[in-house]
């Protein structure tokens, strides 16, 4: 086992996938008192990035967390920071984002596809030597894809800007087994060894990202990026406590309690959020899904793992919305009849929703948003004249807990639901169905849509309270303000009439009289 290895340890880069960011004070000081008592080589702090968007401070680093980490380090750690390429146009882009925070970090990266090695070369050179006192290091994207064809790796090599220090290698979807590292390392030191110095990036879909890194490290790869527990978008990644563990003159050099008291601390938040392999991951990674469409299916859309393999398994994650059967002109021309009230799923119904709808005209059309919308318009055992539909996405009829006890899709107006989960049982109680080509889509999205269709260009909001308590209803959260956002944009009038966190125009009920 060699002794050259160097640990790229990226936790709060990579693992900000699934906080947004966002850390802890006291985290992100425990973070950097373990790196600092360990043989980690280098940390990926987190982005630089002026996009204005929701992330945190570790996608949006400032002078104030690297000099923090800096002053805690090592002198011989150094700080990289990661760059998102998709943000950058051009060398002024770059330079932007550089030019306050260049004396406080060692390297910057940048995780580019070989089909955009031409303009990254292009902007690289041109920015590289106004900053010849860091590093610039590339990521090369979806190895799994062309490892093993010689022509691409030829052009890809042939294209790599001569003001890059370290190549790693990156498995995108997870799904290398360490015979093929094995024979593209040895292909890549025959062919251009000493060209760059070479490191290693695995994802752990199919829990091999560590056996893949000591594979690459056996056979020229250098630098091997890991993470504490495997913290990374989806599956993860190689655990960088495991490769210290693993060579012996690496876990040495441990000192103290801080790292065990990390880890003790990270274990908290992984039994939180569930990072990991999984039957799900390693499916997605062998039918040629990366970690985040499959991270996005299970979270942000609501699928379990199981639907979601179906997804992947039928190649349909597609975004565009279209719509079936929406010439029902009965139930479509009271959908039209009036503004239409979309009803939460928040528990606050059970308490306000009997006074609300009853004060809402008879001709008013009421929306169920799902399950937990229309289960709490059912406990609270009250009934109303109003036209009512139903939105179901993605699992959202097996989460009803009314089915065998009432005719209740008998008693709807219309469901707007998504063909792919509508069982031949459902079709039977409910023939006016309108569906949608999607797949576990916002409900708020896919009703704005059929609005748009419709040429409708108003929709008020009541129990969408936006109040969340762990990670899950964050992100669900974040994904409705976004559709809001979207809507919005696309010339729809929303309103809440209920109080909410969410940010758009209130209307108190209660006042326009």
């Amino acid at each position: 086992m060699k002794k050259n290895i160097k640990i790229l340890d990226c936790t709060l880069r990579d693992g900000g996938y699934y906080t947004d960011w966002n850390f802890t004070e006291e985290f992100t000081n425990q973070y950097f008192l373990a790196v600092a008592n360990s043989p980690i080589s280098i940390i990926e702090l987190g982005y630089l990035s002026d996009e204005r968007d929701s992330n945190g401070q570790f996608y949006h680093l400032n002078k104030k967390i690297l000099t923090e980490a800096k002053n805690i380090l090592n002198k011989n750690q150094k700080i990289f920071v990661m760059v998102n390429f998709k943000e950058i146009n051009n060398s002024k882009d770059l330079d932007r984002l550089l030019k306050e925070k260049s004396k406080y970090i060692d390297g910057v990266r940048f995780a580019v596809a070989p089909k955009d090695l031409k303009k990254f070369t292009m902007i690289v050179s041109k920015t590289a030597n106004k900053y010849k006192k860091i590093s610039f290091n590339l990521n090369l994207m979806y190895l799994s894809k062309w490892f093993n064809e010689d022509k691409s790796i030829k052009l890809i090599f042939k294209n790599i800007s001569k003001f890059i220090d370290t190549v790693a290698f990156v498995d995108s979807y997870g799904a290398l087994k360490p015979d093929d590292i094995y024979s593209f390392t040895k292909k890549i030191n025959s062919l251009y060894k000493n060209k760059f110095i070479y490191g290693a990036h695995f994802h752990n879909n199919c829990g091999l990202a560590l056996a893949n890194s000591l594979v690459a490290n056996d056979n020229g790869c250098e630098i091997v990026d890991s993470t504490f527990l495997g913290m990374g978008r989806g599956a993860g990644n190689a655990e960088t406590e495991l490769l210290i563990s693993i060579y012996p003159h690496l876990r040495k050099k441990i000192k103290g309690f801080y790292l065990n008291n990390f880890l003790e601390k990270l274990k908290l938040l992984k039994n939180k959020l569930n990072w990991g392999s999984s039957f799900a991951y390693a499916f997605a990674s062998q039918n040629g899904y990366s970690q985040a469409e499959m991270m996005n299916l299970i979270q942000k859309r609501r699928l379990d793992p199981s639907t979601a393999i179906e997804v992947v398994s039928n190649n349909n994650v597609g975004d565009k919305i279209t719509f079936k059967k929406t010439n029902n002109s009965k139930s479509l021309k009271k959908l039209k009849s009036d503004t239409p009230v979309f009803i939460g799923g928040a528990k606050s119904f059970l308490q306000y929703g009997k006074q609300l709808l009853g004060s809402i005209n008879k001709n008013v059309p009421i929306i169920f948003s799902g399950s937990n919308a229309l289960t709490n318009f059912i406990d609270s055992k009250f009934d109303i004249a109003n036209p009512k539909f139903l939105i179901l996405t993605g699992n959202e009829i097996n989460k009803i807990k009314y089915e065998k006890k009432t005719n209740f899709l008998k008693e709807l107006e219309c469901v707007i639901a998504e063909e792919k989960f509508i069982s031949e049982k459902i079709k039977k109680l409910n023939t006016k169905i309108i569906y949608s080509n999607t797949i576990a889509a916002n409900p708020l999205m896919l009703l704005g849509k059929l609005l748009i269709n419709l040429k409708m260009k108003k929709l008020k909001l009541a129990f969408f309270d936006g109040d969340y308590e762990n990670e899950k209803e964050k992100i669900i959260f974040e994904e409705t303000q976004k559709c809001i956002d979207s809507l919005i944009k696309q010339k729809i009038n929303i309103i809440s009439i209920t109080k909410t966190a969410y940010k758009l125009h209130f209307s108190n009920p209660w006042l326009n009289d």
